[in-house]
């Protein structure tokens, strides 16, 4: 029995998930001083995201280089799989993205809603939408929170 439970559980750990495939090197680029950004990037880190920093003061011209509409924008800006992502959205509406693969730029949560990763603020939590948007102006609910 030994034998067959050591068998089962090598041939278990061989499966790959498709989160597995799944990209996982993101680009964040947000203010020097932004202390919620930091906080958003170390809970990509925790959920094993290889995260790059760009530090830029002028991230209005990278946000409008990278197709982000003016009325959705929030304090930072990643990028991962061809996608951008824009704001505290969490690690699962980012696998939600790059698994379903929709025809969008990316995905976006306006503002700074409480209780988003990064903005958490003990027990409180706002409802917000994530949003997606795309190269013809199109935003709409990705899914609600």
């Amino acid at each position: 029995m030994k034998n067959f439970i050591a068998i089962f559980l090598i041939f278990m750990q061989s499966f790959v998930t498709a989160q597995d495939l799944l990209p996982r090197d993101i680009t964040v680029y947000k203010n020097p001083e932004c202390s919620c950004c930091d906080k958003w990037i170390n809970y990509l880190r925790k959920f094993n995201y290889n995260v790059t920093v760009v530090s830029n003061r002028k991230l209005l011209s990278e946000k409008a280089r990278l197709g982000i509409p003016p009325e959705i924008s929030a304090c930072h800006t990643a990028v991962i799989g061809g996608y951008v992502v824009e704001g505290h959205i969490t690690h699962r509406d980012i696998t939600r993205l790059l698994l379903f693969q929709p025809d969008v730029i990316g995905i976006a949560v306006p503002g700074m809603p409480i209780g988003t990763p990064g903005m958490e603020r003990g027990d409180s939590v706002e409802s917000y939408d994530v949003l997606s948007f795309d190269s013809k102006g199109n935003i709409e609910v990705f899914v609600e929170h």
